[in-house]
C-alpha cells in the first residue's frame, strides 16, 4: 500500500496538460534528476503547491540559473521551478511574459 505522504502525491502533472513527444511533460527531464528534485529541500518546502503565479515569485528570488551541483547532484532551484512548470503547464500567456520580462 502506498504512503499519500510521498512523493507520488507531490508529482503531478496537471489533469489537462499537453502531452509532449506522446508522453507526460515532466518526462522531459531524466528520471535520475526528476527523482533527486522530487527528493530536495527545495521542492519539498518551496515548490509544493505553486500556482503558475507564485512561480513568478519565486523565480523573480533566483540568483543563478544552473542544472546540479555537488557531489551529491543536488538540483538547483532553477531545475526545481523548470520541473514545477512543466508539472503545473502554465497559460502560453504567462510563459511570454516570463521571456519579455527584464527583470528575471
Amino acid at each position: 500500500m502506498r504512503n499519500n505522504s510521498g512523493p507520488c502525491r507531490r508529482v503531478r502533472t496537471v489533469k489537462d496538460a499537453n502531452s509532449i513527444h506522446g508522453t507526460n511533460p515532466q518526462y522531459l527531464v531524466e528520471k535520475i534528476i526528476r527523482t533527486r528534485i522530487y527528493e530536495s529541500k527545495y521542492w519539498k518546502e518551496e515548490c509544493f503547491g505553486l500556482t503558475a503565479e507564485l512561480v513568478v515569485d519565486k523565480a523573480m528570488e533566483l540568483k543563478y540559473v544552473g542544472g546540479v551541483y555537488g557531489g551529491n547532484i543536488k538540483p538547483t532551484p532553477f531545475l526545481c521551478l523548470t520541473l514545477k512548470m512543466l508539472q503545473i503547464q502554465p497559460e502560453k500567456d504567462i510563459i511570454v511574459e516570463f521571456i519579455k520580462n527584464e527583470d528575471f
